[in-house]
């Protein structure tokens, strides 16, 4: 199994915090408005349903919000974090279903109750209760590295492509693959390196032999069909 770097719960409560900030903005002016269109027609007879349907968003936003942006809501997006599967594959609409469902039992409201801090602090991935009936973990997907080591490397203009499949990659995934690599390299893991390049393949759908493309080499050649993939489209 590929290791990812857990969130911590600093950056969990930030997340957490963002969205709340953005729940609030969005129902002052939801009210708001709500409330002016009512003193233009004096009507208060509809005003409960239409309210009720003004916090739906809000009531299921994880549930809506994270199978929208795979694993993602607006405050994860800012802190770089991700809900996916301890596999690392990415997690479901049932998987969300399940951390909604817990945290209706924690606190949806709250930032943390007493109960999510201690659980997540010994889980050892930094999981609360949801993550674990739901098998998934919130992990990072912000890298911190050099200019020279980004995903955007020289371009040479005479390279040719060998797998336009990595256009079903994102930033995120390559970030992932270089942080990986880099780690199994420096604590000596290659087997970590198969799996990863196992991993990258079937995700992209080609499988060249490993006698013929060793795990290293394939792995090199798709971050730099990346690069030069989404240079060409952006050019």
């Amino acid at each position: 199994m590929i290791q990812y770097t857990p969130a911590n719960i600093g950056e969990r409560l930030l997340a957490r915090l963002l969205d709340l900030v953005i729940f609030g903005v969005y129902l002052f002016f939801a009210f708001l408005i709500l409330i002016k269109s009512i003193e233009g027609i004096g009507d208060l007879e509809d005003f409960p349903v239409i309210a009720t349907l003004i916090c739906l968003p809000v009531i299921f936003y994880t549930i809506w919000i994270e199978s929208l942006l795979n694993g993602r809501s607006f405050g994860k997006i800012i802190m770089g974090l991700k809900v996916v599967k301890i596999s690392g594959k990415p997690a479901s609409v049932g998987d969300f279903a399940i951390r909604w469902l817990l945290r209706m039992v924690e606190g949806e409201i709250a930032l943390f109750t007493g109960l999510q801090i201690p659980v997540a602090l010994v889980s050892g991935k930094g999981q609360r209760l949801g993550d674990m009936l739901a098998g998934t973990a919130l992990i990072r997907t912000r890298h911190q590295t050099q200019i020279h080591n980004t995903i955007l490397n020289y371009v040479n203009p005479q390279y040719r492509v060998v797998f336009p499949q990595v256009e079903k990659l994102n930033d995120n995934d390559v970030a992932i693959i270089k942080d990986v690599m880099q780690q199994a390299l420096q604590n000596e893991q290659y087997g970590t390196i198969e799996l990863l390049a196992t991993k990258v393949k079937d995700t992209i759908g080609v499988y060249p032999p490993i006698d013929q493309l060793p795990s290293m080499q394939f792995l090199n050649i798709v971050l730099a069909d990346y690069t030069h993939y989404h240079f060409e489209q952006n050019r």
